[in-house]
């Protein structure tokens, strides 16, 4: 019974701090707003108790030291241990909650720590307004029509506004990997001449550089070899042929000499594939056949059209198999390497219209298309990457350079749309100013749910309604005064000073 019990209290705490990662606020849990300077059920100040403050998750982020989340982290805030023994959630063998335990419960461990990762790296305009937010409930009061006229508000009409959705991302401008190779000779030598230089546009299958190598003069001349070897046998076959006919052969003597000249055709192939190997084209070992050619220079030729953008040999080096002569790169076309927010997956799609805007070509637009979505996160960065392939014809693209790459993400549509300016972040919220129509110096918060970025504006989804006014230039001034009411309220550990 004893274990039971115990078993149950453990399954009550983690079943709570689940609660608290998943977003259970005390609302939705039947609880009361959370009031600071109170005991709460865990035996400590309620307005330090994740159990009964949820949002403290989001607002305080991870512990990097321990890898939980700060408001969860008991190494950190040892008043905590009394709150997760009071929740059942403790585990007394590793001195930490079974629900962190990575001895006991490593699954719930990573869970943990991903999750709260995760709602750590969460933009703050994409969160929905807290349900225990007290502070954006209070009206804001001026106290005289001078203190109006001294902080300089500008005032927006929320209206219904044409929403192109459109992404803006960090991007960075890549060579077209696709048709990009470093250029090698195939076989150790020593190089005798460079052919192209730096920026020359060369064809495919057009030689770039010459290198000497005694394997290549070796390889011809077993070539050459070969095929006397095989004239012989099959000059021999074809005479014991004739001799087994007229009955004076002996077919075992025949069949002798065919067996020697397939093995010398054999042979023959297998030289033929030794110079294939060595980047020799169908037509040179012909004439390697032909002519009687044991040279040793081998050509290295490029594989297709581009421009030399990188020559790394010089004439009289001594270079491997596989040591980069020259790099070539057809940048006629040329890709850009985007960095996308996690939240961007629900909206960006392989195919999709993109421009590109470099910060050293201001006023030039390069359009292209979507290619490519990376399959995994970046783990330092939280960033996705994708790929945008742009015409570049003209040539003016140059790799490494940077600017921001615009994704189209779907069609216009009317949409109640708020200037960023206007939204403030008081703690735990989004919220705007709306002005009293009774009293001009009255602005009443109005927490916000926020759908698309639009560059300078964001789309409004809830909040607000059409027709309402609200204070734009200066709205931070009314936020500092709400902050001001809310200090020791118990709402929202402001964290403002991090914006």
């Amino acid at each position: 019974m004893a274990m039971l019990r115990q078993s149950a209290l453990i399954a009550l705490g983690c079943a709570l701090t689940w609660a608290v990662l998943l977003g259970v606020t005390p609302e939705a849990s039947g609880q009361q707003p959370v009031i600071s300077g109170q005991t709460c059920p865990h035996d400590i100040d309620q307005a330090k108790c994740p159990f009964c403050d949820p949002t403290r998750i989001d607002r305080l982020g991870m512990c990097n030291e321990h890898g939980v989340p700060e408001a969860l982290c008991v190494p950190c805030r040892p008043l905590l241990k009394a709150a997760f023994i009071a929740a059942g959630d403790w585990c007394e063998e590793h001195a930490v909650p079974e629900s962190q335990c990575k001895v006991c419960n490593p699954r719930a461990g990573e869970e943990l720590s991903r999750r709260a990762a995760a709602a750590g790296a969460e933009l703050r305009w994409q969160r929905e307004p807290s349900m225990g937010c007290v502070t954006s409930s209070t009206p804001v009061t001026l106290s005289t029509p001078e203190a109006l006229t001294a902080a300089g508000f500008e005032y927006f009409e929320v209206s219904p506004r044409p929403l192109v959705r459109i992404i803006e991302r960090n991007a960075q401008v890549t060579y077209n990997t696709n048709r990009y190779a470093r250029v090698s000779s195939r076989a150790a030598g020593v190089v005798t001449a460079v052919l192209k230089d730096l920026g020359e546009h060369v064809r495919a299958g057009e030689a770039i550089a010459v290198v000497e190598s005694t394997e290549l003069g070796s390889a011809k001349s077993d070539l050459l070899q070969a095929i006397e070897m095989m004239k012989l046998w099959q000059a021999n076959a074809q005479r014991e042929r004739d001799l087994v006919e007229k009955g004076i052969g002996i077919e075992r003597e025949a069949l002798e000499a065919n067996t020697r000249l397939a093995e010398a055709r054999i042979t023959v192939s297998r030289a033929r594939q030794r110079l294939a190997n060595l980047g020799l084209t169908s037509e040179q070992i012909t004439a390697v056949e032909s002519d009687g050619d044991t040279s040793s220079l081998l050509e290295v030729l490029a594989a297709f059209d581009g421009t030399v953008i990188e020559r790394s040999a010089v004439v009289g080096e001594v270079i491997a198999p596989g040591q980069s002569i020259m790099t070539i790169g057809d940048t006629r076309t040329m890709w850009a390497m985007v960095d996308l927010a996690e939240a961007d997956l629900a909206t960006v799609r392989i195919g999709q219209p993109a421009t590109l805007l470099l910060d050293g070509l201001r006023g030039i637009v390069f359009p292209g298309r979507v290619t490519w979505i990376s399959t995994a996160l970046d783990p330092a960065t939280r960033t996705l990457r994708a790929r945008v392939e742009f015409d570049n014809s003209d040539g003016l693209l140059r790799a490494h350079m940077f600017g921001r790459a615009r994704i189209d993400v779907g069609e216009a549509r009317a949409a109640l749309m708020l200037p960023k300016q206007a939204v403030q972040w008081e703690g735990c919220c989004n919220v705007a100013f709306r002005r009293s129509e009774s009293d001009p110096l009255t602005f009443q918060p109005a927490r916000l749910v926020l759908g698309f970025d639009a560059g300078d504006h964001y789309e409004v989804l809830q909040g607000l309604e059409a027709g309402d006014i609200v204070v734009s230039r200066g709205s931070f001034i009314l936020k500092n005064e709400i902050l001001k009411n809310s200090v020791g309220a118990g709402c929202c550990e402001v964290d403002h000073l991090k914006k």
